[in-house]
This record gives structure tokens, C-alpha cells and sequence, in this order.
């Protein structure tokens, strides 16, 4: 009997962490914490950490040309997000499907899992292909423009990322284990 709880508990547990997985490998997945309301925030933002492509592009001045890649790219980027999302969508209620039954069918959630992330996948990759040929028909000063822009992202994301090491350590400095914090420098 207790080899049967154990093994009932175990697929439980299974069953919940792919679908954990799902929800939290899925970059199309609505987010429920407190980080929730960034998740909205990501609709204007450009592929590489680029920011706000709004600004960008006014910064670039495209000619003609340019400018029917760039929104070729947009478009593409537009298409494949809500693509993505749906793709989610119909993952999660696939998900909330299986848990009404009985006895669930883990491979066959897997598959459908697997399905999702391999489409996603090419729908993310289409997007960046899609930026790369905005990319490689800009001239030189353009591409440094953009260049500028992608470093600038990724110091700020660098930032964000120190400090929130900084909380991280803080919240946990009287656990055991944990560095102590370093005391301010004096002066």
C-alpha cells in the first residue's frame, strides 16, 4: 500500500512539474508573481535586448529600402508573438484538460510539451532572421548606431542584475551558510 502512495505521489509530482515546466519555459505564458506586470512591458522591446525599437528606429533614418525590411520585421515579430501566445494558450489547456482524467498520460503531455517548445522555437527563430536582414542592409554608421543601442541594453540589464544580487544577498545574509555583507567602506 505504501509502494502505491508513493508511486501515485510520484506521478503527481511529475504530472505538476511539467506542467510547471510548460508554464514557465513558455515565454508566451502570462506571469502570475510579482513580476507580472514586466511581462506586458516586453511587446515594444527588440530582439537582442535592444529596447524600445520605436526610438531606435527614428534614430536610424532608414532609406526606402530599410524601412520595408524594418517592417517586414515588425510584422514578422508581431505575427510570431501572437502565434506563440496562442501555441501557449492551447498548451495550457491541453494541460488543464489532462487533469481532469483519471489516469494521466505523461508521455503523450510530453509530446504535446515538446510540440509547442519545437514551434515556438522556429517561430522565434523566423523573427530573428527576419531582424538579422534589417541588420546586414544597414550601412556601417547604422550598424554601430544599433550596436551602441544593443551594449547600452545589456549594461542596464547588467545593472539590474547586480542589484538584484544585492537583495538576493541581503535577504539572505542570516541564513546559515550565507557570505556576510561587507561593511560599508569608511571614510
Amino acid at each position: 500500500m505504501r509502494k502505491l502512495k508513493i508511486a501515485a505521489a510520484s506521478a503527481v509530482l511529475v504530472a505538476t512539474s511539467m506542467f510547471g515546466l510548460a508554464h514557465a519555459a513558455d515565454a508566451t505564458a502570462p506571469a502570475t508573481g510579482p513580476q507580472a506586470a514586466m511581462h506586458h512591458m516586453r511587446g515594444g522591446h527588440g530582439p537582442w535586448g535592444l529596447g524600445d525599437i520605436k526610438k531606435l528606429h527614428d534614430q536610424l533614418k532608414l532609406n526606402p529600402q530599410q524601412e520595408q525590411a524594418w517592417q517586414q520585421a515588425v510584422a514578422t515579430s508581431k505575427q510570431n508573438h501572437d502565434a506563440m501566445r496562442q501555441n501557449g494558450q492551447q498548451l495550457r489547456q491541453s494541460m488543464m484538460q489532462a487533469k481532469d482524467q483519471k489516469i494521466l498520460d505523461l508521455a503523450g503531455m510530453r509530446a504535446a510539451r515538446e510540440k509547442v517548445f519545437d514551434q515556438n522555437r522556429q517561430l522565434r527563430s523566423q523573427t530573428e532572421d527576419a531582424w538579422l536582414n534589417v541588420y546586414n542592409g544597414l550601412d556601417d554608421g547604422q550598424k554601430t548606431l544599433v550596436s551602441s543601442a544593443i551594449k547600452a541594453r545589456w549594461a542596464k540589464m547588467k545593472d539590474w542584475h547586480d542589484k538584484a544580487m544585492q537583495r538576493r544577498q541581503q535577504m539572505h545574509k542570516g541564513a546559515p551558510g550565507a557570505p556576510a555583507a561587507t561593511p560599508p567602506a569608511a571614510q
